[in-house]
């Protein structure tokens, strides 16, 4: 016969309960950290799956196609590689600094560090100067600064993010480091670059961008035309 005594023994002690309890909250605890190391570890999502921006010139939105693909495929907002496209050759594939080349203005030694590190699927040749190779590489290496210094308190809004993102692209991963650290930036052509882009970000949603109307007053227009002759 089935007594109370014996099913007095089988329910857990006070003892028992306690520590139970304990071990709920534990878990618990331990499941929201692992949860809010999991969001600080994730990249910032892009707002958009295509360029929104409505001042971006018809000759870097004619690249929209592997500009939307590569956005996806590296986490990237396609109005940031978009930005960082024109202030790099304004839509100009055969773009030509003597030391960095193509769409996205990729030197050969920083070619070589994407292609072998930063690329999805790395890769032991290629063609830099081919336009969907150059968007991918110049992607690449975005994503890489945007996992480097950006901040999941930074998002939505990418704000902080665009400017050390566009800092290391025009000056190296050091000089994100230096803006990040509050020291601040001494080559000039890195802070207007990395300001440009900053401000260009912020007006993406915007009819017009007053910094890239003086973008292309300061000589970018070189650029466009270029790109607008290009066949």
């Amino acid at each position: 016969m089935f007594s109370m005594r014996r099913l007095r023994r089988r329910l857990p002690s006070r003892h028992d309960s306690l520590l139970l309890l304990i071990g709920a909250l534990v878990a618990c605890v331990g499941f929201g950290i692992a949860a809010f190391i999991h969001n600080a570890q994730v990249p910032l999502r892009p707002e958009t799956s295509s360029i929104n921006s409505p001042w971006i010139p018809s000759t870097v939105k004619r690249w929209s196609g592997p500009i939307d693909e590569m956005s996806k495929k590296y986490n990237i907002d396609p109005d940031a590689l978009a930005i960082i496209m024109t202030l790099e050759s304004g839509g100009y594939s055969k773009a030509n600094s003597g030391e960095a080349q193509g769409l996205m203005q990729i030197t050969p030694l920083t070619a070589k560090d994407i292609a072998h590190t930063y690329l999805k699927k790395p890769v032991s040749s290629y063609n830099i100067w081919d336009p969907r190779t150059n968007i991918e590489f110049g992607a690449a290496y975005l994503a890489y600064l945007r996992d480097q210094f950006g901040a999941v308190n930074q998002g939505p809004s990418w704000d902080n993010t665009m400017e050390l993102m566009a800092a290391g692209y025009n000056g190296g991963p050091g000089a994100a480091n230096l803006l990040a650290g509050g020291h601040g930036l001494e080559n000039a052509q890195t802070i207007i670059y990395s300001r440009d882009a900053f401000n260009m970000w912020r007006e993406r949603h915007a009819y017009k961008s007053p910094t890239y109307d003086r973008w292309l007053e300061r000589g970018g227009s070189q650029l466009v035309d270029l790109a607008k002759a290009q066949k």
